[in-house]
Parts: structure tokens; sequence; C-alpha cells
């Protein structure tokens, strides 16, 4: 409210000098003093403007990184079930071909014994 009162006060005496320097009259140190506290009271008004427009763009782009945190844990997410997936697939494989290894490993096997068991009966 004391601000609201000041603000016009200094308003209503910068008019008052506004005048002088329109008619041409010579300003003394108290319509000068009353220029800076009105030069003071528009660089407030600017600053608090760019305050409301920093916190607007730095609303928008906290708004913007939070979409784009989500958006980066979803691809993240899906990214890692694409790989789990993945790994699943390849151990099954695996899984596969060496069970089919061990069947081979085992059929030569047999084949070696037989082949030894052919030639040791026919050294005989």
């Amino acid at each position: 409210m004391v601000e609201s009162v000041v603000a016009s006060v200094v308003d209503k005496a910068l008019e008052a000098v506004l005048r002088k320097v329109g008619e041409g009259k010579k300003l003394s140190t108290e319509d000068l003093v009353v220029l800076v506290l009105g030069l003071f009271q528009e660089i407030r008004k600017d600053v608090t403007e760019t305050n409301k427009r920093i916190d607007a763009i730095n609303d928008s782009l906290s708004k913007r990184i939070d979409a784009l945190y989500e958006l980066m844990g979803k691809n993240y997410e899906a990214l890692n079930n694409r790989i789990n997936a993945l790994n699943d697939t390849l151990s099954r494989r695996i899984e596969e071909t060496n069970k089919r290894i061990d069947t081979l490993y085992d059929l030569l096997g047999k084949i070696y014994e037989a082949l030894i068991k052919q030639a040791t009966t026919q050294r005989q």
C-alpha cells in the first residue's frame, strides 16, 4: 500500500516537473530529484516485467525439461525391454546349439568307441 502511495506522489510530482520542462522553465534541485525518482520508478517497473518474463520462461523450460525427462525414461525402459528380449532369445538359441553340440559329441564318442572296438576285433 505504501508503495502505491509513493508511486502516486512521484507520478504527480513528475507531471508537474514535465510541465515545467514543456514550458521551458529552469528546473530546481528538487525537480531533478523528482526526475531521478521517476526514472527509478520506471526502471523498477521494467525490472519487475523482466522478472515476470524470466519466470514465465523458466516455468516453460522446466515443463519442457520434465517432458523430455519423462520421454527419455520411457525410451530407456523400451530399450531395456528390447535388450532383455534379445538377450533371452540369444540365450535360448545358445542353449539349443549347446544341446545339439552335446548330442553330436555323444554320437562321435559312440562312433569312436565302435571304431576302436572294431579295430580291436579285427586285430585279433
